[in-house]
């Protein structure tokens, strides 16, 4: 239908039918995605990088088994960044090359939602 703005809804009630089919498998994730997900962004964090390299990775395995790609993974952790490079997970494009630059302590982009 044209001229009829459903999308938001519909995305919405994809992605939530996707989360329910991995509630048990990845509660954390499920969870994180559940609470965490705004339009097509995830604004999360994590306590240690362990927690949130298996947060995004299970993120990613739920959302790439709905046929969606999660991208330009971004953290404040230099060390989290190259673990996400290094495992094949899509980092924010500003940062690729920056991973040696000792200015970079944070970004203004990266916030936490503790539901």
């Amino acid at each position: 239908m044209f001229g009829v703005n459903v999308s938001p809804f519909l995305l919405s009630a994809t992605i939530k039918y996707h989360i329910e089919k991995y509630r048990e498998q990845y509660p954390a994730a499920t969870e994180m995605l559940d609470a965490c997900l705004y339009v097509d962004d995830v604004i999360s964090g994590a306590e240690n990088i362990s927690q949130a390299l298996k947060l995004s990775k299970d993120a990613d395995t739920i959302m790439k088994n709905a046929s969606t790609m999660l991208r330009k993974w971004n953290s404040n952790n230099q060390t989290l960044m190259r673990t996400w490079k290094g495992e094949g997970l899509e980092i924010h494009p500003r940062h690729s090359e920056q991973f040696s630059n000792p200015f970079i302590k944070g970004f203004r982009d990266t916030m936490e939602c503790r539901p």
